[in-house]
Parts: C-alpha cells; sequence; structure tokens
C-alpha cells in the first residue's frame, strides 16, 4: 500500500533543517576568513631594525633617563586638548627645547597620537616647563611615552586622568 498525499523531501521542514545546521557554519567560517583578511594585525610592530633592535633602542633610552635621574610631571587637560611638562633631573643635565610626547593604543594602531612638546616659560618653582596640544584629545587606555630624540625616554599608563608623573623605577 502507498501513501498518495506524501510530499518529496524537498518540500519537508526536517531535511532543510538539518542541512542548514552545517551550511550556516560553513557560511560563519567563510566570514571570518573575509574579516581577518580586511583588517591588519596592529598588535605587532614591523621595523626595518628588526624588533630586538627596536626593544634594545627602547631599554638603553630608558635606562639614560634613570641615570640622568629623570621624573616628569604630565598635566593633560583632556576638554581642550592642552599638555603642559614639567622635568626634574636630579644630575644638572641640559634639556632639550623640544620632546616627542607619544600616546600608543594597545591595540589599535590607527588611534595612536604623537604630541610634539615646546619648551615655555619656567613655572613659579623655577621648573622648566613643556606645552603641546592634542588636536584630537584620545579617549581610553594609552602607553604614554615621553622622550628626546630617542636619547631618553620615560613611559606610563595613561588612562584619562589628569595629571601623571613619569619616573624610571630602575625595574
Amino acid at each position: 500500500m502507498e501513501r498518495e498525499d506524501a510530499s518529496p523531501w524537498y518540500r519537508q521542514f526536517w531535511p532543510w533543517f538539518i542541512i542548514a545546521l552545517p551550511a550556516s557554519a560553513v557560511v560563519a567560517g567563510l566570514f571570518t576568513v573575509w574579516l581577518s583578511m580586511q583588517t591588519g594585525d596592529s598588535l605587532v610592530v614591523h621595523s626595518s631594525d628588526g624588533m630586538n633592535i627596536v626593544t634594545e633602542r627602547n631599554l638603553a633610552a630608558e635606562q639614560e633617563a634613570l641615570r640622568l635621574g629623570l621624573t616628569a610631571m604630565i598635566d593633560i587637560q583632556v576638554e581642550t586638548g592642552a599638555v603642559a611638562v614639567t622635568i626634574r633631573s636630579e644630575l644638572d643635565t641640559e634639556l632639550p627645547s623640544a620632546l616627542q610626547l607619544r600616546l600608543r593604543h594597545a591595540t589599535m594602531a590607527s588611534r595612536d597620537v604623537d604630541v610634539p612638546i615646546f619648551q615655555a616659560m619656567p613655572n613659579t618653582a623655577g621648573d622648566k616647563v613643556w606645552v603641546g596640544h592634542f588636536k584630537t584629545s584620545p579617549a581610553g587606555r594609552y602607553q604614554l611615552i615621553l622622550s628626546s630624540d630617542d636619547s631618553w625616554r620615560l613611559s606610563a599608563e595613561w588612562s584619562g586622568q589628569p595629571q601623571l608623573q613619569l619616573q624610571h623605577d630602575g625595574n
């Protein structure tokens, strides 16, 4: 005996449901591959000198800041973008008239910010003060690096606080 009211398999719900499960995994996998090809890996720093040489230069610059006994107080007005840097040295060191302030985002290189800092008038305590200005104020968490032509370097983590002290602890 044969049933005549049965529809063909391709008109049933369950075969298409069972086929849809692995098909959706294949589509999601292809989308993931496409997405990974569209975005770069900004966590890797590329250098023509090689990664080890860059790390050695940074270490040498931090050791120089430690040798000079440098400490810096950075005041950042996020609303206006104004930056003021006060530097003190344990040794009688001639500090340059221009510094470089770099804010490096941990995961997105497109959010990195470089701010040139120029020497201004001394403050009321007689300390030298450098000033600069952000074009657009950054938001979020950054590695803040203050340097002088890579001869010395101080760094700290900045996450929006208005005042930050940079000093090398010798570790």
